[in-house]
């Protein structure tokens, strides 16, 4: 009964490793920074703001910005997934680690 758990903690572990490596695939091909709107003459124009090699970087985007930012509102909810999973990746390795400790002792 035992060895059932510590092997679906095992499975649950590398389904974890597995999604957080996904996840950061698809983080690459999606932009970082946030959208930053200058008004001139009563017209909108758009720039992403984001950070490169320590400095803060700017790209216009031009007067309409739908596109990219629907892409940072999706890059900001896998950033909060990646936190989750690895908070719970490391809780299990923690048990894991824990388990085999103990049974190493007998």
């Amino acid at each position: 009964m035992i060895w059932e758990k510590v092997k679906t903690l095992e499975d649950r572990l590398g389904q974890l490793k597995k999604e957080i490596e996904e996840i950061e695939k698809e983080l690459e091909g999606l932009p970082s920074g946030h959208l930053e709107i200058k008004r001139i003459n009563g017209n909108s124009y758009y720039y992403l703001r984001y950070w490169e090699d320590g400095k803060l970087k700017s790209r216009y985007i031009g007067r309409f910005a739908n596109d990219i930012e629907s892409k940072l509102l999706k890059a900001e909810e896998l950033r909060r997934k990646l936190t989750q999973l690895k908070e719970e990746e490391k809780r299990l390795s923690n048990i894991i680690s824990k388990i085999e400790r103990f049974l190493s002792n007998y």
